[in-house]
């Protein structure tokens, strides 16, 4: 079954676990995406996200790590049993992150309260991307950032996200649904409806060799936004 939610219920014990070749990708590829996050949250908000909102926050692999620049880090999932996950992380390391299941299309939190929104790896696996683009968008202060990273829906992403990443079992098969990929001009498009400008857009890029050592998936940043991108965009003032 293409884009096969449940798995995440179903290997939730496994998030914070190393070994496990259910996560070992995804854990891969955070490491990307938590440097380009210290890296934004120096540049665009002066080193501080007091209010931080992950969502689509499974077991915790990006909140818990970013929480250190934050005062309060809430994270949404659809997913009990990766909630529960990550709320034992944030206690076992002490992290200040509060974990809720929740709908990320319909969000318990009052607008306007976040400086930081993360949809990372989440947008193509929603059936309506531009619905949570635009709930991420009220969740931010005016100058608040929103960080997304996501898979193009291009043939190249579908041959290398799934025909040979699912096929050779770098990631879980059924992870992904090809038809639900997300364009960088279909998201920015989103994102201005929404009130979001954009402030930056980077592709991303397997590191072939290391992820070969490894048997994980390592990106690296590239001028490319064939297969997997990440943008941020600013909310504008009202």
């Amino acid at each position: 079954m293409a884009n096969d939610l449940e798995l995440y219920e179903r290997h939730a014990d496994e998030w914070w676990d190393p070994s496990s070749p259910v996560f070992r990708s995804l854990r891969a590829t955070k490491a990307l995406h938590i440097e380009i996050l210290d890296e934004l949250i120096e540049q665009e908000l002066g080193g501080r996200a007091p209010f931080a909102v992950d969502l689509g926050c499974g077991g915790g692999l990006l909140a818990v790590p970013i929480s250190r620049h934050t005062d309060h880090m809430v994270g949404i999932d659809r997913s009990g049993a990766s909630v529960a996950a990550a709320n034992r992380e944030a206690r076992r390391t002490g992290a200040s992150c509060h974990f809720v299941r929740g709908d990320v299309a319909d969000v318990p939190l009052a607008s306007g309260i976040a400086d930081l929104v993360v949809l990372s790896d989440v947008v193509e696996h929603v059936p309506d991307p531009e619905r949570v683009v635009r709930e991420a968008a009220r969740l931010l202060r005016p100058g608040g950032i929103v960080f997304v990273n996501t898979l193009a829906r291009t043939l190249r992403a579908h041959l290398l996200a799934v025909t040979f990443a699912e096929g050779v079992g770098l990631v879980p098969r059924g992870t992904h649904d090809p038809k639900m990929f997300v364009l960088p001009e279909d998201l920015i498009r989103m994102a201005d409806g929404a009130g979001l400008e954009l402030v930056r857009l980077e592709g991303e890029a397997p590191m072939i060799r290391r992820t070969l050592r490894t048997w994980a998936i390592h990106l690296r940043r590239s001028s490319n936004v064939a297969v997997s991108y990440n943008a941020t965009f600013r909310r504008r003032a009202d």
